[in-house]
This record gives structure tokens, sequence and C-alpha cells, in this order.
């Protein structure tokens, strides 16, 4: 499922690709992808109000605006992916932003420069942390399963490759990966709404959805600064596709969710952050 709105990154580089092979050439077998959704909507970031009595009442961006947008999307990943009330409790969880949660942090530091700390709720400091995002999705969704927290340009196609090692390596039967972004203003004056975008993929088996097995994924080659990048490996590709700062996260999700779409039988590989991964047919294409 994706938004008529939602726009296409351009902070991912597809290709088609011959073969389809992790890291040290093995043969790594694809992992279907039950559920996917894409959603994006305009979503100014609170500013600090003119009366310092009404600073108590001012929504914080990620605990108010980017928390419900984000649980949204993903449950209706997971309704997509028709898993049964038990498969979702041994869900695994995944997140990825690069920046996401930038707002609150830009929230606490004009309230120190400002009105001062007296007017800071303490729970500002909590949704200051990426992994909010994924403590959030748990507890709502009430999932049991490993949960990580990826940051970075990469955090989108890293996400989706370790999703997929943790359902291929049996920790998981199945993954909700979801991602964020939403740019802020370049300065505290720039009153232009930005566009939040959020997605959500569900990885691995099970399920019973309409989705269930048209896109699969494969190949995760972390780059960039992922631990998992050995020390005689490049830092990122020469090609423009490392990115930065305001890199969109979700775009790997859009890219797979247009792979679905088309019912390409070719590979396409995703490039985000010096990260790659492939998308391929599903078992169920």
């Amino acid at each position: 499922m994706t938004d008529a709105s939602t726009p296409r990154s351009a902070t991912y580089a597809a290709s088609t690709t011959d073969t389809d092979r992790a890291p040290g050439g093995s043969l790594a077998a694809p992992v279907n992808l039950a559920g996917l959704v894409v959603r994006s909507a305009r979503q100014p970031v609170p500013r600090l109000p003119e009366r310092t009595e009404e600073l108590p009442r001012t929504p914080l961006a990620v605990r108010d605006l980017l928390r419900p947008a984000l649980l949204a999307t993903a449950e209706a990943a997971v309704a997509e992916a028709g898993l049964s009330p038990e498969e979702v409790r041994n869900m695994g969880c995944v997140t990825a932003s690069n920046g996401a949660t930038a707002a609150t942090g830009s929230y606490i530091a004009q309230v120190l420069a400002g009105p001062g700390p007296r007017w800071l709720a303490p729970e500002c400091f909590l949704h200051y942390s990426p992994h909010t995002l994924t403590g959030e999705l748990c507890i709502a969704l009430g999932l049991d399963g490993c949960a990580v927290t990826l940051t970075g340009a990469s955090a989108g196609v890293d996400a989706l490759g370790y999703a997929a090692l943790m359902v291929r390596s049996g920790r998981c039967s199945s993954v909700l990966v979801a991602a964020a972004h939403w740019p802020q203003p370049a300065t505290a004056d720039d009153e232009s709404v930005p566009l939040l975008t959020t997605a959500a993929a569900v990885l691995g088996n099970g399920g019973s959805g309409a989705v269930n097995g048209r896109v699969a994924v494969t190949g995760w080659r972390p780059g960039g600064s992922h631990p998992a990048v050995r020390r005689d490996e490049p830092a990122g590709p020469a090609d423009g596709t490392a990115g930065g700062r305001d890199t969109d996260v979700t775009a790997p999700f859009a890219a797979l969710a247009d792979r679905r779409d088309s019912h390409d039988a070719r590979g396409t590989e995703l490039v985000c952050g010096g990260s790659r991964l492939t998308a391929v047919a599903g078992a169920g294409e």
C-alpha cells in the first residue's frame, strides 16, 4: 500500500542485477515482504509560543506528531500482512531514522536559550532519542521480539537488510521494519512546512496478506559507518549515493513499493548511504 501523495525520492539508486549474492559470494535466500505501507503528509514543526505560559501545552514534535504517524503506518503494514495475534506478539522490530527526532532537540535548545530550563517537561529528553520510536512501536503493538534502532544515511537499507538477516538466521519468524523522514526547517525563522514521510514493512514467514510474497529482499551489503563493514572495504560508493544528513531513509521502502507494483522479474539493487540491498520477485509472485 502506497498513498498517492507519496513522493519518489532520489536518495536511492536502483539498477538491475543478474546475480543475487550475499557478502562473500554465497547465495542468500530471499526474505519475503508480507506488508508494505508508505505515507506522506505536510506536517509543521511545533514552534515556541510567544507567551511563556503556553509552553506546557505546546505539542512535543516526536511524541505528539511523529510517533502517531509512524504508529498508524506500522499498524497498516501489520494489518496488510495478515498476521495472527500470536505472530504479531513474537515479531521483532527494526527502525530507521536520519535526524527524524531532531525536532525535539531543536525545541529543547530553543527553550534553554529563551524561557529557560524550568519550562522543559522531563519527557522532552525521552523523545529526543531515536530509540524512542522503536520502544513506542514495541509497546503499542505488543511486540516481544528483538528490537533494534539504526540511524544515519544508510539506515533505511540497513534496517531492511538487518531484518532479513534476523529472519534468515531464525532469530525471528517475522520483523516489523519502520522508518521516518522529517526534514527540519533550515532556520528558526523558516516557516516552510516540511513533508513527514513514514514507512513500514513486514518481512518474514507467515501471514495471509494480499501482497505476501510478491517481492523479497536479499544480498544486503552494509556500507558507510555500519559496524558490519570490514576495515578493508571502502567507506561508500563514489557515485553520489553515500548519503548525508538530509538523506531520506524511507526512499528504499518507496522503491520496494514501486518494485512490487511493477511485477518486474528482474532484480533491483537499492543503494543508499553506501549500503546495498537487492529486491527480487518473491515466492508468491
